[in-house]
């Protein structure tokens, strides 16, 4: 009998029956023999914990259900190891879990588990040199914005005139991403979603968001620098995969398998309402129209005078400066 270690986030995605969701699985999975463990994160940092855990006791198999953040926390554990990593969509978008085309029925999924067929892909890797301790973003009051108590504090800490931090003991900090990174826009929508919305609601919590940026967006630029080519841009993103939130493709030929990233650069343009079209190519597949360009790259260093914020798989990491590189053999998938 195989073994395995569910990691589940019980307030991913939208409020359900999750700790029954997970007992009925387990019920499948022991009738495809596959002994599991069922472990609840409850705080930032849990599922990578958990993960690393499971890879030190030599389980066959870590089962994440939840969104791509869960995702994203629990491969932070096993990056590097042999132990193939499944994914149960339960969250918001599911990003990853379209682009791998696993099935939702939980029978069918079981299947999938039990074939046990695995794939060994390459993943993104997020280098900033001040930390990722920002990420207070969870711990904000009842009702504020997220983000906001980070703000706050900070603007109490800060004299007039200081330049804007996010550490106090600035530190080189790294996180891994399945799928994509993005710098600027997406970044400060996702900060600008709220989470009560989002939980009742899913992605239209985001669309709301990003209305309200159409009126009061102003970008930030920064600088790219991809593999000794420099550009300037207003809205990154770099795709590890080609799939992304709300129906839209910026990096269709990004491979998951492939350690090389293909990235989409969105120069200054002259309004929001020019990036909006750019946007909507984006959701007709056409993502090099409206002054995009799309680039193949290995490692990506971005730099600005401001602080554009970063999000990776959906998850707001903090602001720039960082690298990005592509490191191959990195994780073991389960695919259908």
């Amino acid at each position: 009998m195989k073994t395995s270690t569910i990691i589940y986030n019980p307030m991913s995605g939208r409020p359900g029956r999750r700790a029954e969701n997970v007992r009925a699985m387990q019920r499948l999975l022991d009738g495809r023999e596959i002994h599991s463990e069922a472990q609840a994160t409850s705080a930032p940092g849990d599922a990578t914990r958990l993960a690393s855990e499971a890879v030190a006791a030599n389980v066959d198999l870590v089962i994440a259900y939840g969104g791509d953040g869960t995702v994203n926390e629990a491969l932070q554990g096993l990056v590097g190891s042999q132990v193939p990593l499944a994914i149960w969509p339960g969250g918001t978008s599911n990003v990853v879990a379209k682009e791998l085309r696993l099935p939702f029925d939980n029978q069918q999924l079981a299947e999938v588990f039990a074939a046990g067929q695995t794939k060994r892909i390459a993943l993104g890797r997020a280098t900033s040199g001040s930390g990722f301790g920002v990420q207070s973003l969870g711990l904000a009051s009842a009702g504020e914005e997220p983000g906001a108590q980070g703000e706050r504090e900070k603007s109490k800490a800060d004299p007039p005139g200081a330049p804007r931090t996010q550490n106090s003991e600035p530190k080189t900090d790294q996180r891994y991403f399945l799928m994509m990174a993005g710098i600027g826009l997406d970044a400060s929508v996702a900060r600008g979603a709220n989470k009560k919305l989002k939980r009742r609601t899913g992605e239209f919590a985001y669309w709301i968001s990003g209305i309200k940026h159409l009126a009061t967006w102003r970008p930030d630029i920064f600088s790219l620098d991809v593999d000794g080519r420099m550009f300037e841009s207003a809205f990154t993103l770099i795709g590890n995969g080609k799939g992304y939130g709300g129906g839209m493709m910026m990096t269709p030929n990004a491979k998951l398998e492939e350690p090389e990233f293909e990235i989409y650069i969105l120069p200054p343009l002259a309004n929001n309402l020019s990036y909006t079209r750019a946007l909507v190519a984006c959701m007709r597949g056409k993502p090099e129209f409206a002054g995009a360009v799309l680039v193949k790259g290995k490692h990506v260093t971005a730099n600005s005078s401001r602080e554009p914020w970063v999000e990776v798989d959906g998850e707001v990491i903090g602001p720039l400066p960082m690298t990005f590189e592509a490191v191959p053999d990195a994780l073991t998938l389960v695919v259908p």
